[in-house]
């Protein structure tokens, strides 16, 4: 049998017998050096390649920033400006949540994180109103995976390595995706809240005085994300150097203005991030490893190839991979799609007229969805335990949501404006 047989039957099978995903990629790229003759020194170098990327360092700053700014007291201070802000509508609770996670999401790039850190307080509050449990929980299962679309996003960031187009350009292009999705879970919310009676968030409802207020009182959440992404696109820093303003501003609020981080509340934080960091760049070695070989073996190529002419329907091929992508995303880990994936399907998508920064957002896109799908979607655990609610009735209730994403994710990859006009306008492409 052929090396690209063997490797697949070998990730196959150490999948079957519980070995975790990361591993049995690089297991099953070793066995398919083995059979090719590849010198297993090989590894060393791919593995070194990998993680030898300055842009790397921005994942774990920009979790631990995330951390840290909820330790020290801005989320709650982003879910009352966002309560001031939807006011007296049928299920403002639900509004509020999404509205939060949005606003977070320009600050943690993590989708798991957005739903503890908004859930943790929006989900308890929900249900005390009035909420169902399911509801609550799914609301902030799909709301929480707005934060890998709009930037900063740690998906982002390893799509951007692994298929080498620009990360600026990719977090810029999130901007109007991640504001459609949170206004198409804001109005299937609205409707499923209307007809069920669900309480409002603000009986007192709008007002321009009442916003000014709470805005003032969240100034220093609110000034977060400008700070963060306006020194990227106006080019005073780097994505990476802006991944470590965005800690020293965490820390410098935290600390300083609400005194609210405390030494252990800041070991927690390190801790955190550490151990995310320690299984991302596993993923990135065992992904490397995996490309590298798939390459050497000219794998992307005859894929592309078979793709290409079995489908020549543009459009035909543009829905199989959507397809594929929202498929993969129930069923594997987003890091480890996003490095396995991304070589192979990129110039499948290329050929059939797709820029790759649009690709990047269609792909994140599918991503965010998979974090709210079965069987194992991380927020849906995440909203599931903060709930006490079962993962399948959370499941239930998060289906009209993720019809509303799948619909958002259609749009981007049909109106190519959507994700491509911010980047042209700042000449980021061409």
């Amino acid at each position: 049998m052929s090396a690209p047989v063997i490797l697949t039957i070998a990730f196959l099978v150490f999948l079957i017998l519980g070995v975790p995903v990361a591993v049995s990629i690089g297991l099953a790229a070793i066995a398919g050096m083995i059979v090719a003759g590849i010198p297993l020194s090989y590894v060393v170098q791919a593995a070194y390649s990998a993680v030898n990327d300055f842009l790397i360092i921005a994942v774990p700053m920009f979790v631990l920033a995330g951390v840290l700014m909820e330790k020290g007291g801005l989320t709650s201070r982003l879910i009352a400006f966002s309560r001031t802000l939807v006011g007296k509508t049928p299920g403002g609770l639900a509004s509020v949540t999404i509205v939060a996670c949005t606003f977070f999401a320009a600050i943690s790039g993590s989708g798991p994180a957005t739903a503890a850190a908004i859930g943790s307080i929006m989900i308890p509050t929900m249900i005390k109103e009035g909420y169902h449990k399911s509801f609550a929980a799914a609301i902030t299962s799909n709301a929480g995976g707005i934060g890998v679309v709009i930037p900063p996003s740690i998906p982002m960031i390893i799509y951007g390595i692994t298929a080498e187009v620009s990360i600026t350009g990719l977090f810029i292009a999130g901007v109007i995706p991640g504001l459609l999705l949170a206004v198409a879970l804001t109005a299937v919310s609205r409707i499923i809240s209307t007809r069920r009676g669900y309480a409002v968030a603000n009986p007192e409802g709008r007002s321009l005085k009442r916003i000014g207020a709470a805005a003032w009182e969240a100034r220093w959440a609110l000034l977060a994300p400008i700070i963060i992404l306006g020194g990227i696109y106006s080019g005073i820093f780097t994505v990476t150097e802006a991944s470590v303003v965005a800690v020293l501003y965490a820390l410098f609020v935290g600390i300083f203005i609400y005194r609210a981080i405390t030494l252990p509340g800041f070991i927690d934080a390190m801790s955190y991030a550490v151990r995310l960091t320690g299984v991302v760049l596993f993923v990135l070695v065992s992904g490397r490893l995996l490309g590298r070989v798939l390459t050497i073996f000219q794998v992307p190529q005859q894929f592309s190839s078979f793709m290409i002419a079995t489908f020549d329907n543009p459009v035909t091929l543009i829905l199989l991979i959507i397809l594929l992508l929202i498929f993969v995303g129930m069923w594997m880990e987003t890091l480890t799609q996003l490095i396995i994936l991304t070589p192979l399907l990129l110039p499948v998508a290329v050929s059939a007229g797709i820029d790759p920064i649009q690709f990047g957002i269609m792909f994140v896109i599918a991503c965010e969805i998979g974090y709210s799908t079965p069987p194992l979607g991380v927020n849906l655990f995440v909203a599931s335990e903060i709930s006490n609610e079962t993962v399948e009735r959370v499941s239930k209730a998060a289906l009209p949501l993720i019809a509303a994403e799948i619909l958002v994710l259609l749009l981007v990859t049909f109106i190519p404006e959507l994700s491509l006009f911010l980047p042209r306008l700042m000449g980021l492409i061409y």
